[in-house]
Protein backbone atom coordinates (compact mmCIF):
# COMPACT_ATOMS: atom_id res chain seq x y z
CA UNK A 1 0.00 0.00 0.00
CA UNK A 2 1.33 3.44 -0.90
CA UNK A 3 1.79 5.76 2.10
CA UNK A 4 0.23 9.23 1.89
CA UNK A 5 2.69 12.09 1.66
CA UNK A 6 2.24 15.01 4.07
CA UNK A 7 2.79 17.91 1.67
CA UNK A 8 2.50 20.56 4.37
CA UNK A 9 5.28 18.96 6.42
CA UNK A 10 7.55 18.82 3.38
CA UNK A 11 6.83 22.45 2.59
CA UNK A 12 7.57 23.45 6.18
CA UNK A 13 10.97 21.74 6.29
CA UNK A 14 12.00 22.97 2.85
CA UNK A 15 12.02 19.56 1.12
CA UNK A 16 9.23 20.55 -1.22
CA UNK A 17 10.17 23.40 -3.52
CA UNK A 18 7.09 25.46 -4.35
CA UNK A 19 5.81 29.03 -3.97
CA UNK A 20 4.54 30.13 -0.58
CA UNK A 21 1.98 32.83 0.24
CA UNK A 22 -0.55 33.89 2.84
CA UNK A 23 -4.30 33.95 2.33
CA UNK A 24 -4.11 37.72 1.83
CA UNK A 25 -1.20 37.65 -0.66
CA UNK A 26 -2.16 34.86 -3.02
CA UNK A 27 -1.18 35.51 -6.65
CA UNK A 28 -3.88 35.88 -9.27
CA UNK A 29 -5.54 32.49 -9.60
CA UNK A 30 -4.75 30.41 -12.68
CA UNK A 31 -6.16 26.91 -12.93
CA UNK A 32 -3.61 24.43 -11.56
CA UNK A 33 -1.50 27.03 -9.73
CA UNK A 34 -0.18 25.35 -6.56
CA UNK A 35 1.57 26.71 -3.48
CA UNK A 36 1.87 26.44 0.29
CA UNK A 37 -0.53 28.70 2.26
CA UNK A 38 1.34 29.70 5.44
CA UNK A 39 -1.84 31.21 6.95
CA UNK A 40 -3.88 28.03 6.63
CA UNK A 41 -0.97 25.60 7.03
CA UNK A 42 -1.52 23.47 3.93
CA UNK A 43 -0.71 23.14 0.24
CA UNK A 44 -3.48 24.45 -2.01
CA UNK A 45 -4.32 24.58 -5.70
CA UNK A 46 -6.60 26.91 -7.67
CA UNK A 47 -9.28 24.81 -9.41
CA UNK A 48 -10.57 27.58 -11.66
CA UNK A 49 -13.12 28.96 -9.20
CA UNK A 50 -11.68 28.51 -5.69
CA UNK A 51 -8.52 27.64 -3.74
CA UNK A 52 -8.73 24.06 -2.39
CA UNK A 53 -6.45 21.92 -0.24
CA UNK A 54 -4.47 19.12 -1.96
CA UNK A 55 -2.74 15.90 -0.92
CA UNK A 56 -3.69 14.59 2.51
CA UNK A 57 -4.35 18.07 3.89
CA UNK A 58 -7.59 18.92 5.68
CA UNK A 59 -10.14 20.13 3.14
CA UNK A 60 -11.27 23.49 4.40
CA UNK A 61 -12.45 26.51 2.47
CA UNK A 62 -13.15 30.20 2.93
CA UNK A 63 -16.59 31.68 3.48
CA UNK A 64 -18.06 35.14 3.94
CA UNK A 65 -21.11 35.45 6.16
CA UNK A 66 -23.80 37.72 7.52
CA UNK A 67 -25.50 37.27 10.89
CA UNK A 68 -28.47 39.51 11.80
CA UNK A 69 -30.42 39.21 15.05
CA UNK A 70 -34.12 39.82 15.55
CA UNK A 71 -35.26 43.46 15.73
CA UNK A 72 -36.76 45.06 18.83
CA UNK A 73 -40.48 45.72 19.16
CA UNK A 74 -41.91 49.25 18.97
CA UNK A 75 -43.27 51.07 22.01
CA UNK A 76 -46.90 51.62 23.03
CA UNK A 77 -48.98 54.85 23.07
CA UNK A 78 -47.01 57.62 21.32
CA UNK A 79 -43.98 55.39 21.75
CA UNK A 80 -40.60 54.98 20.13
CA UNK A 81 -39.36 52.70 17.38
CA UNK A 82 -37.56 49.44 18.07
CA UNK A 83 -33.84 49.10 17.41
CA UNK A 84 -32.58 46.82 14.65
CA UNK A 85 -31.02 43.47 15.41
CA UNK A 86 -27.25 43.32 15.64
CA UNK A 87 -25.51 43.08 12.25
CA UNK A 88 -22.26 41.11 11.82
CA UNK A 89 -20.51 40.83 8.46
CA UNK A 90 -17.31 38.78 8.55
CA UNK A 91 -15.33 35.94 6.96
CA UNK A 92 -13.54 32.77 7.99
CA UNK A 93 -13.03 29.16 6.97
CA UNK A 94 -15.01 25.96 7.48
CA UNK A 95 -13.88 22.33 7.63
CA UNK A 96 -15.33 19.91 5.10
CA UNK A 97 -17.89 17.43 6.49
CA UNK A 98 -18.22 19.48 9.68
CA UNK A 99 -21.63 20.61 10.97
CA UNK A 100 -22.12 24.21 12.13
CA UNK A 101 -25.18 25.13 14.20
CA UNK A 102 -27.10 28.22 13.04
CA UNK A 103 -29.58 30.11 15.22
CA UNK A 104 -31.91 32.74 13.73
CA UNK A 105 -33.40 35.07 16.34
CA UNK A 106 -37.06 36.07 16.49
CA UNK A 107 -38.25 39.67 16.49
CA UNK A 108 -39.35 41.26 19.75
CA UNK A 109 -43.03 41.79 20.50
CA UNK A 110 -44.59 45.23 20.12
CA UNK A 111 -45.42 46.98 23.38
CA UNK A 112 -48.98 46.47 24.63
CA UNK A 113 -48.82 48.48 27.84
CA UNK A 114 -45.37 50.03 27.87
CA UNK A 115 -42.01 49.18 26.34
CA UNK A 116 -41.80 46.52 23.63
CA UNK A 117 -39.71 43.33 23.79
CA UNK A 118 -36.08 42.97 22.74
CA UNK A 119 -35.27 40.84 19.72
CA UNK A 120 -33.55 37.48 20.16
CA UNK A 121 -29.90 36.79 19.34
CA UNK A 122 -28.73 35.08 16.14
CA UNK A 123 -25.60 32.90 16.19
CA UNK A 124 -23.27 31.07 13.82
CA UNK A 125 -19.56 30.42 13.21
CA UNK A 126 -18.68 31.34 16.84
CA UNK A 127 -20.30 34.78 16.49
CA UNK A 128 -23.35 36.21 18.28
CA UNK A 129 -25.45 39.08 16.92
CA UNK A 130 -27.36 40.78 19.76
CA UNK A 131 -31.13 41.23 19.53
CA UNK A 132 -32.40 44.76 18.88
CA UNK A 133 -33.41 46.95 21.82
CA UNK A 134 -37.10 47.64 22.32
CA UNK A 135 -38.67 51.06 21.78
CA UNK A 136 -40.24 52.55 24.89
CA UNK A 137 -43.52 54.23 25.73
CA UNK A 138 -43.97 57.79 26.98
CA UNK A 139 -41.29 58.92 29.42
CA UNK A 140 -39.20 55.76 29.24
CA UNK A 141 -35.68 55.09 28.01
CA UNK A 142 -35.18 52.81 25.03
CA UNK A 143 -33.67 49.39 25.68
CA UNK A 144 -30.07 48.54 24.83
CA UNK A 145 -29.41 45.94 22.13
CA UNK A 146 -27.70 45.25 18.81
CA UNK A 147 -29.07 48.69 17.95
CA UNK A 148 -30.77 50.66 20.71
CA UNK A 149 -34.50 51.30 20.92
CA UNK A 150 -35.77 54.87 20.75
CA UNK A 151 -36.81 56.99 23.71
CA UNK A 152 -40.25 58.63 24.01
CA UNK A 153 -41.33 61.96 25.53
CA UNK A 154 -38.65 62.74 28.14
CA UNK A 155 -36.77 59.45 27.67
CA UNK A 156 -33.41 58.90 26.00
CA UNK A 157 -32.45 56.29 23.45
CA UNK A 158 -30.97 52.88 24.19
CA UNK A 159 -27.36 52.05 23.35
CA UNK A 160 -26.28 49.91 20.41
CA UNK A 161 -23.58 47.23 20.57
CA UNK A 162 -20.19 48.34 19.25
CA UNK A 163 -19.53 46.91 15.80
CA UNK A 164 -23.13 45.70 15.40
CA UNK A 165 -25.42 48.73 15.48
CA UNK A 166 -26.17 52.26 16.67
CA UNK A 167 -28.05 54.13 19.39
CA UNK A 168 -31.73 54.96 19.40
CA UNK A 169 -32.86 58.59 19.27
CA UNK A 170 -34.15 60.62 22.22
CA UNK A 171 -37.72 61.80 22.84
CA UNK A 172 -38.75 65.41 22.41
CA UNK A 173 -38.51 66.22 26.12
CA UNK A 174 -42.24 66.83 26.62
CA UNK A 175 -45.03 64.71 28.05
CA UNK A 176 -48.81 64.75 27.73
CA UNK A 177 -50.43 65.60 24.41
CA UNK A 178 -47.18 67.25 23.24
CA UNK A 179 -45.13 64.06 23.44
CA UNK A 180 -43.63 62.08 20.58
CA UNK A 181 -41.32 59.07 20.24
CA UNK A 182 -37.91 58.79 18.59
CA UNK A 183 -36.66 56.29 16.03
CA UNK A 184 -34.80 53.10 16.85
CA UNK A 185 -31.17 52.72 15.80
CA UNK A 186 -30.08 50.81 12.70
CA UNK A 187 -26.93 49.02 11.56
CA UNK A 188 -25.99 51.96 9.33
CA UNK A 189 -27.05 54.92 11.47
CA UNK A 190 -28.59 56.05 14.73
CA UNK A 191 -32.31 56.58 15.25
CA UNK A 192 -33.58 60.12 14.73
CA UNK A 193 -34.37 62.03 17.87
CA UNK A 194 -37.93 63.37 17.87
CA UNK A 195 -38.04 66.42 15.54
CA UNK A 196 -41.13 67.98 17.17
CA UNK A 197 -44.17 67.17 19.26
CA UNK A 198 -46.14 66.41 16.08
CA UNK A 199 -43.57 64.23 14.31
CA UNK A 200 -42.16 60.82 15.27
CA UNK A 201 -38.46 60.23 14.72
CA UNK A 202 -37.32 58.15 11.74
CA UNK A 203 -35.65 54.78 12.21
CA UNK A 204 -31.91 54.55 11.61
CA UNK A 205 -30.72 53.22 8.26
CA UNK A 206 -29.60 49.64 7.76
CA UNK A 207 -26.48 48.28 6.07
CA UNK A 208 -26.14 46.61 2.67
CA UNK A 209 -24.42 43.22 2.51
CA UNK A 210 -22.46 41.57 -0.32
CA UNK A 211 -25.63 40.26 -1.97
CA UNK A 212 -26.86 43.84 -2.53
CA UNK A 213 -29.68 43.64 0.05
CA UNK A 214 -30.03 46.04 2.98
CA UNK A 215 -30.72 44.68 6.47
CA UNK A 216 -31.19 45.88 10.06
CA UNK A 217 -33.07 49.18 9.76
CA UNK A 218 -34.61 50.86 12.82
CA UNK A 219 -38.31 51.38 13.52
CA UNK A 220 -40.00 54.79 13.40
CA UNK A 221 -41.48 56.57 16.43
CA UNK A 222 -45.00 57.90 16.83
CA UNK A 223 -46.48 61.17 18.15
CA UNK A 224 -49.54 61.68 20.30
CA UNK A 225 -50.91 63.86 17.51
CA UNK A 226 -49.23 64.15 14.11
CA UNK A 227 -47.17 62.10 11.67
CA UNK A 228 -45.40 58.81 12.33
CA UNK A 229 -41.67 58.45 11.84
CA UNK A 230 -40.35 56.86 8.64
CA UNK A 231 -39.07 53.31 8.59
CA UNK A 232 -35.32 52.83 8.48
CA UNK A 233 -34.06 51.30 5.22
CA UNK A 234 -33.42 47.60 5.66
CA UNK A 235 -36.72 46.34 7.00
CA UNK A 236 -37.58 48.81 9.75
CA UNK A 237 -41.26 49.44 10.52
CA UNK A 238 -43.03 52.79 10.20
CA UNK A 239 -44.45 54.55 13.25
CA UNK A 240 -48.19 55.14 13.60
CA UNK A 241 -49.71 58.49 12.77
CA UNK A 242 -51.26 60.11 15.84
CA UNK A 243 -54.81 61.40 16.05
CA UNK A 244 -57.34 62.24 18.77
CA UNK A 245 -59.71 59.77 17.11
CA UNK A 246 -57.01 57.10 17.01
CA UNK A 247 -54.08 56.64 14.69
CA UNK A 248 -53.56 52.90 15.17
CA UNK A 249 -53.03 50.75 12.10
CA UNK A 250 -51.03 53.22 10.03
CA UNK A 251 -47.63 51.92 11.18
CA UNK A 252 -45.93 48.60 10.45
CA UNK A 253 -43.89 45.78 11.88
CA UNK A 254 -40.25 45.15 11.06
CA UNK A 255 -39.90 43.02 7.92
CA UNK A 256 -39.33 39.31 8.51
CA UNK A 257 -35.74 38.07 8.04
CA UNK A 258 -34.21 41.53 7.95
CA UNK A 259 -33.78 42.20 11.68
CA UNK A 260 -35.72 45.46 11.26
CA UNK A 261 -37.08 47.24 14.36
CA UNK A 262 -40.84 47.52 14.82
CA UNK A 263 -42.70 50.81 14.43
CA UNK A 264 -44.30 52.51 17.44
CA UNK A 265 -47.99 52.73 18.30
CA UNK A 266 -49.66 56.14 18.39
CA UNK A 267 -51.22 58.03 21.29
CA UNK A 268 -54.53 57.12 22.96
CA UNK A 269 -53.37 53.64 23.84
CA UNK A 270 -52.29 52.00 20.60
CA UNK A 271 -49.88 49.07 20.70
CA UNK A 272 -46.45 48.98 19.13
CA UNK A 273 -45.50 46.69 16.25
CA UNK A 274 -43.32 43.58 16.34
CA UNK A 275 -39.69 43.57 15.26
CA UNK A 276 -38.60 41.55 12.24
CA UNK A 277 -36.89 38.17 12.63
CA UNK A 278 -33.20 37.82 11.83
CA UNK A 279 -31.27 36.00 9.12
CA UNK A 280 -27.95 34.19 8.57
CA UNK A 281 -26.33 33.96 5.11
CA UNK A 282 -23.01 32.52 4.02
CA UNK A 283 -21.35 32.47 0.63
CA UNK A 284 -18.22 31.02 -0.98
CA UNK A 285 -16.69 31.12 -4.45
CA UNK A 286 -17.59 28.50 -7.02
CA UNK A 287 -20.02 25.61 -7.21
CA UNK A 288 -21.97 24.18 -4.27
CA UNK A 289 -19.82 22.47 -1.64
CA UNK A 290 -21.95 22.49 1.53
CA UNK A 291 -25.58 21.93 2.47
CA UNK A 292 -28.12 23.62 4.70
CA UNK A 293 -30.48 26.55 4.45
CA UNK A 294 -31.79 27.61 1.04
CA UNK A 295 -29.15 27.25 -1.66
CA UNK A 296 -28.74 29.69 -4.56
CA UNK A 297 -25.95 30.92 -6.80
CA UNK A 298 -25.14 34.31 -8.28
CA UNK A 299 -22.10 36.05 -9.74
CA UNK A 300 -19.79 33.08 -9.31
CA UNK A 301 -20.74 32.52 -5.65
CA UNK A 302 -22.76 29.89 -3.84
CA UNK A 303 -25.15 31.19 -1.15
CA UNK A 304 -26.81 29.39 1.77
CA UNK A 305 -29.59 31.43 3.40
CA UNK A 306 -31.07 30.57 6.80
CA UNK A 307 -34.40 32.18 7.64
CA UNK A 308 -34.87 29.82 10.58
CA UNK A 309 -32.50 27.89 12.81
CA UNK A 310 -30.70 24.91 11.29
CA UNK A 311 -27.31 23.37 10.48
CA UNK A 312 -24.74 24.12 7.80
CA UNK A 313 -22.66 21.08 6.82
CA UNK A 314 -19.48 22.14 5.05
Amino acid sequence: MTQAVNLAALANNGSLQMPTWTTGTRPTGATGLTGYNTTAGYVEVYNGSAWVAVGDQTANYSIEYLIVAGGGGGGHNAGAGGGAGGYISSSGSVLASTAYAITVGAGGAGGTGSIGGNGSNSTGFSQTAIGGGAGTSAGGTGANGGSGGGGAATGGGGSGTAGQGNNGGSGNGQDGAARAGAGGGGAGGGGQSTPSSSQGGAGGSGSTWLNGTTYAGGGGGSPHNGTGGAAGSGGGGRGDNGSPSGGGGSGSAGTANTGGGGGAGSGYGYNGYDGGSGIVILRYAGAQRGSGGTYSSSGGYSYHTFTSSGTYTA
